[in-house]
């Protein structure tokens, strides 16, 4: 199966990526006007999140979130054959925050959220960063798509399981520097290493065991998100948020996590990903709002 996704998909990435938007187009046609995949969800976490909008303004924002969505994944299929300078020329990226670090010698925790485009972010850091980047990921069900996604996310760094991290951080050499990227803005299915924290308005649960684990390790926490310039073309933006998070405790950490990843998209709310029932889960102490 997977080799059978090489050959249908391959093909596809090779084309411009001019070509590829007109595909992209088309998804959206079929999934926004068609289907009307999981708007009322879209449209209700819009709703809950900018209360102070009209309908109108949410429509809005809804259709150019389905423009985007359709787009990240038309540019995620763009990496099997994505050349470094192509790449390049369509994602700037702050490095003076990696550079510095990595001249100080410290490794970090490099927490990221799902603004697109991610998988671009993760492709680039792992070439152009001088720490070893390390980026979780949580594989899905189907093996063939696995590898698939494998393939088109791999670079020089090390792609973990979180189902098997033990085993994967074992490739760390002793004394190497590295960054662990995290998309931090997941919902954990496992609500009982979570930390409730108010996001966009809503209490909403939070892994917090990145955080621990850079307490632990005296490590340098790094924010990054990803603003949309225009289509095709976009700039991580790296915040220090500190040198050793041990100075902090991990509600800390991860409340000004969530400050951040909140400015990201209140300025550019089409960017992130609302398809999610991030707001699923209810608090042990609440009900729902």
């Amino acid at each position: 199966m997977y080799y059978l996704l090489l050959l249908i998909l391959y093909p596809l990435a090779l084309l411009p990526l001019q070509v590829l938007y007109l595909l992209s187009d088309f998804a959206f046609f079929i999934l926004y006007r068609i289907i009307g995949y999981r708007r009322d969800v879209v449209e209700d976490n819009l709703r809950r999140a900018f209360p102070e909008k009209t309908e109108e303004e949410i429509k809005g924002i809804s259709k150019k979130f389905y423009k985007s969505f359709c787009d990240q994944w038309i540019e995620t299929l763009k990496l099997l054959a994505m050349s470094n300078a192509q790449l390049e020329r369509r994602i700037t990226v702050d490095w003076d925050v990696f550079n510095e670090l990595y001249d100080e010698k410290r490794s970090g925790y490099f927490l990221m959220s799902h603004t697109f485009n991610w998988e671009w972010a993760n492709v680039i850091t792992q070439r152009r960063a001088k720490h070893l980047m390390v980026n979780m990921y949580l594989p899905p069900e189907s093996k063939a798509f696995d590898r698939l996604m494998r393939r088109i996310r791999k670079g020089p760094g090390l792609l973990i399981s979180v189902k098997a991290i033990k085993e994967g951080l074992k490739a760390i050499k002793p004394g190497q520097l590295y960054m662990m990227g995290l998309i931090s803005d997941q919902n954990p299915s496992n609500l009982n290493k979570v930390i409730w924290l108010s996001f966009m308005g809503r209490t909403a649960p939070f892994f917090i065991s990145s955080a621990q684990t850079a307490r632990k390790d005296r490590a340098a926490i790094v924010f990054g998100t990803i603003m949309k310039k225009k289509r095709g073309y976009y700039h991580l933006h790296l915040q220090r948020f500190t040198e050793d998070a041990s100075k902090h405790s991990a509600e800390e950490i991860m409340t000004s996590y969530v400050h951040y990843i909140e400015d990201a998209i209140r300025e550019q709310p089409e960017n992130w990903m609302w398809t999610h029932k991030r707001w699923k889960h209810i608090p042990p102490t609440a009900t729902e709002q």
